[in-house]
């Protein structure tokens, strides 16, 4: 079992990251099931509320399945097909919904990377690089869906803003079904972790412009991908306004 850190910031929050970051470096693993709450209370030094708003959230990403009377466990990294968040079944999306959601990704995470560039520590930017280096170095490509939340919540965090890393939290949570989607994008994964990697070196480079066109180009790139797996499934309703293909924008 891992070991919990104390919860820093929103305690909820840092008990989500914990066990996100805890999934990801084999600490926790597929099947397991987390300890009660009583006994999470006092690994993270909190109350049953948190771990109770924490463990909502993590149901609502997709990272465990609360199973009423047994408890919570790690889900298996690929969602079984049709399995989407609680949040996203509530709305029904369509792409028209998904594109909304995008467009509301764009505004929060261009302005999260802007800042993070300007704000991050030495430290934090040692953090987003370990977390670009274990998923380039992972043989599982389904697993690179936990590092890609990892790595847009760790930008909220790094850039000091912790309603940015609540927001982020839910649009994730509201992304579920988009996330599934991409995972059935062969190759998809692969080119998320370079497009971090250049995230990255914007940031270390303390350029903010760029850094904020290379986030936007890296969510616009997963639209367009996810648009077009759709539209070869016959799940893209045409009738939709706004299905659009984006461009990229070229870099300075």
């Amino acid at each position: 079992m891992f070991m919990p850190l104390k919860p820093y910031g929103n305690l909820s929050e840092s008990v989500v990251s914990q066990i996100i970051q805890a999934l990801n470096t084999g600490n926790l693993k597929p099947g397991d099931k987390l300890p009660p709450e009583r006994e999470m209370c006092e690994m993270f030094s909190v109350s049953r509320t948190v771990i109770r708003d924490a463990l909502k959230t993590l149901a609502g990403l997709g990272v465990v399945t609360i199973r009423h009377g047994m408890g919570a466990f790690i889900n298996e990294v690929a969602d079984k097909p049709g399995d989407i968040s609680r949040l996203a079944s509530l709305l029904q999306i369509t792409w028209g919904t998904m594109e909304e959601l995008f467009q509301v990704r764009g505004i929060l995470e261009s302005k999260a990377v802007f800042w993070c560039t300007q704000n991050a520590t030495d430290e934090g930017i040692a953090e987003l690089e370990d977390i670009v280096r274990s998923a380039e170095n992972s043989e599982n490509d389904s697993k690179l869906a936990l590092f890609d939340a990892e790595f847009h919540l760790k930008i909220c965090e790094v850039a000091g803003n912790r309603v940015l890393v609540r927001l982020m939290i839910n649009v994730l949570d509201l992304l579920g079904e988009v996330r599934e989607k991409v995972l059935m994008i062969p190759g998809r994964q692969r080119l998320s972790v370079r497009d971090h990697q250049e995230i990255v070196e914007a940031i270390r480079e303390r350029n903010p412009e760029l850094a904020c066109q290379r986030m936007i180009n890296h969510l616009k790139d997963i639209e367009n991908a996810v648009s077009a797996a759709l539209s070869e499934r016959g799940e893209n309703n045409q009738n939709v306004p706004g299905c659009p293909n984006y461009k990229r924008l070229p870099l300075r």
